[in-house]
């Protein structure tokens, strides 16, 4: 099966369900965190119940999050009940977890499209979007001399983001910085991490 971009949803999302898919653990345990997924789509907190209770199981966040990416962007695509099954199937999950899936995806639209709830559905109905990482490349250049002088050692790194829009383009941001800088870049995003943690209690998705 060719993993890239199938059927529209990112590639290192299928390719994370592909690995994942004949687990064990996953055989287990995908109903109920598909089931904690749509929980916490559709709810207005956080219901952290069913992590907490997987949590000494190493595969826990990271299935976690691919069936909660996977979700997300089904939705946002639009993607027909018959669209997600063939992609489920691709990856390689049976027909149990597949039928599973499906049951609380038509459930989730439903109760989306339900007037009273017409909050959540414009979260994701909304047509404006973000850009999102794929990966980082990054490289150590050294400066040995300038016009300015003759002898100059300074440690330049070249950082190039590559990210994907939400209609799959790809756009690279590439920008240099000193080791000084990269630090700080470092403990600002720590710092931000820390900060969303503690306001938004989305601990679980570390």
């Amino acid at each position: 099966m060719n993993i890239q971009e199938t059927k529209n949803i990112p590639e290192e999302v299928a390719k994370g369900l592909t690995q994942l898919a004949k687990d064990p653990f996953t055989q287990q345990n995908f109903d109920r965190l598909s089931k904690c997924v749509f929980m916490n789509l559709a709810g207005e907190e956080n219901n952290t119940k069913i992590l907490d209770q997987l949590n000494t199981e190493p595969l826990t966040n990271e299935l976690f999050n691919l069936i909660l990416l996977f979700t997300v962007q089904c939705i946002k695509l639009q993607l027909m009940e018959i669209e997600i099954t063939t992609n489920l199937y691709d990856y390689g999950f049976d027909q149990t977890i597949v039928d599973g899936y499906i049951k609380k995806f038509t459930q989730f639209k439903q109760f989306v499209n339900d007037p009273d709830n017409a909050i959540i559905a414009a979260n994701f109905e909304s047509k404006i979007g973000f850009n999102y990482l794929v990966d980082v490349d990054w490289q150590q250049e050294i400066v040995v001399s300038s016009k300015y002088a003759n002898k100059v050692y300074q440690e330049i790194y070249k950082i190039q983001l590559h990210t994907k829009s939400t209609d799959n383009k790809d756009k690279d941001i590439v920008f240099k910085c000193t080791l000084p800088q990269l630090i700080e870049i470092n403990n600002q995003l720590g710092i931000m991490v820390k900060n969303i943690e503690s306001s938004s209690d989305l601990k679980h998705l570390k």
